[in-house]
């Protein structure tokens, strides 16, 4: 197989031309510091919990063309229908003595109910959205600390506008990494629990928010941020690249390989763990394929299929999800409301089972021991749009039993989040005030982990 990088890329530098053509277009890096515009965030927020109140690397060859007949993605086909019948068993976490629940309220009157979670062995950073102005573009975007019973242990403030996409919480060693869309594109930041100095916002300023639906977002071992993006100008291949690094002698941002077995690629997504990087993606045909590179980026085996193009007339395929797990990494995604996983091994070959997880919309996934856990919103106790979660094995295979996190009460609208924070689980929603109030609170709740069936 080819490798998309000359010896110059390989030892971390890429030729002058080749992303002027190519990577700068997508990518938006520029030369001395990778260019990156520097802003301060951080308006001053309101007393109320609600906090009411870029790059371009340059170079001169050119990538090898992709490869992108049908014949390039290989693999034993995935089976004709999941195996099993889906989860359909929950007990409460609030009432299960083991799990130890404590919940905070960390925000109210909400207009918007994207919120975002990172965990570390003892404390939980969140992200929500504020709407200011309902006739206005845009939102504020809020930042706080919780300890693992969810007390506030760093006060709620803004830290910038952003657009009404969903924001990106990443732990980065000690400390965290923002990511969010804004009207100049892909923002980021390390905010702090001080509240002054306020944190300097970065740009990669050519990501904009009419690329969010292709831009997937991963943290790596190191607390850098690793990200998938359309790569040339035909956008048929997926670009590689790391940025917001915790080492300060490493480079901003960092191009590192591009896809050479996409075909269309759409909805990407991205696992990074100690040996390298799992993508995912969605073809043109309608499959999800998968494909493995090493840690500078090199495609080190053939893409193979995780999912086969639907028939005429199937339910909706929705994006596919990735997390790293100790084997390699789980792939979930909803076809209707059936909710699917599929383990893939550190070298991406899928595993022999596509598993029907439950019913429902909206899945996160978060690793839990040598699997995964998939948080989505479902129906239980008769009633809709639950937060649950299904542990899965290392196979895949979801347990017999899973739990409802929310209280059961108004019905959660939003996508939930999901994080391991040391021996326990944060989970953080959007829910409705009260009964008839279009207003939101947003809400973290925090588990034991071993409690979860």
């Amino acid at each position: 197989m080819k490798q998309i990088r000359s010896p110059e890329i390989a030892t971390g530098a890429w030729p002058l031309g080749f992303v002027g053509v190519t990577m700068s277009l997508v990518l938006g890096l520029a030369p001395a510091g990778c260019g990156q515009r520097k802003t301060e965030g951080g308006a001053t927020p309101a007393p109320s919990a609600s906090v009411a109140p870029s790059a371009s690397v340059a170079t001169s060859a050119a990538a090898d063309p992709p490869t992108t007949s049908a014949s390039s993605v290989q693999a034993p086909p995935p089976p004709s229908e999941p195996v099993g019948s889906g989860v359909s068993s929950f007990v409460a976490a609030a009432q299960t003595e083991a799990c130890k629940a404590q919940t905070g309220e960390i925000a109210t009157y909400l207009q918007r109910g994207e919120v975002t979670a990172a965990g570390q062995e003892g404390a939980i950073a969140a992200a929500w959205l504020i709407k200011l102005a309902a006739n206005k573009p845009g939102a504020q975007l809020a930042f706080a600390g919780f300890a693992l019973d969810a007390k506030q242990v760093a006060r709620a403030r803004g830290i910038g506008t952003a657009n009404e996409t969903a924001p990106r919480m990443f732990a980065n060693g000690a400390g965290w990494t923002l990511v969010w869309f804004d009207a100049d594109g892909l923002a980021y930041t390390k905010p702090r629990w001080e509240t002054s100095p306020a944190p300097v916002i970065e740009h990669l300023s050519t990501v904009n928010a009419a690329n969010a639906d292709d831009v997937a977002l991963a943290a790596t071992p190191a607390g850098a941020i690793v990200a998938v993006a359309p790569f040339n100008m035909e956008k048929a291949q997926l670009g590689l690249f790391q940025f917001a690094p915790t080492d300060a002698a490493a480079p901003a941002v960092q191009a590192l390989g591009a896809t050479h077995h996409a075909h269309e690629p759409r909805r990407p997504a991205v696992a990074a763990d100690g040996t390298g990087y799992t993508l995912a993606w969605h073809e043109g045909d309608g499959r999800i394929v998968v494909s493995r590179f090493d840690l500078a980026g090199k495609e080190i085996d053939e893409a193979y299929t995780l999912a086969a193009a639907p028939p005429a007339g199937a339910p909706a395929r929705e994006r596919v999800n990735l997390v790293a797990t100790t084997k390699g990494a789980m792939a979930v995604w909803i076809e209707g409301d059936k909710i699917l996983a599929r383990a893939v091994d550190a070298a991406a070959r899928p595993g022999e089972k596509t598993w029907l997880v439950g019913r429902g919309r909206a899945p996160a996934l978060a690793p839990i021991g040598d699997g995964a856990l998939v948080v989505f919103l479902g129906q239980e106790g008769g009633k809709d749009d639950q937060v649950l979660a299904v542990k899965l094995s290392e196979s895949g295979e979801p347990s017999a039993t899973g739990m409802r996190v929310s209280d059961g009460t108004g019905a959660v609208k939003d996508p939930a989040a999901v994080t391991p924070a040391g021996p326990r689980m944060g989970f953080l929603w959007a829910e409705p005030m009260s009964g008839g109030v279009s207003t939101k609170r947003a809400v973290l709740r925090t588990l034991e982990s071993s409690c979860i069936p």
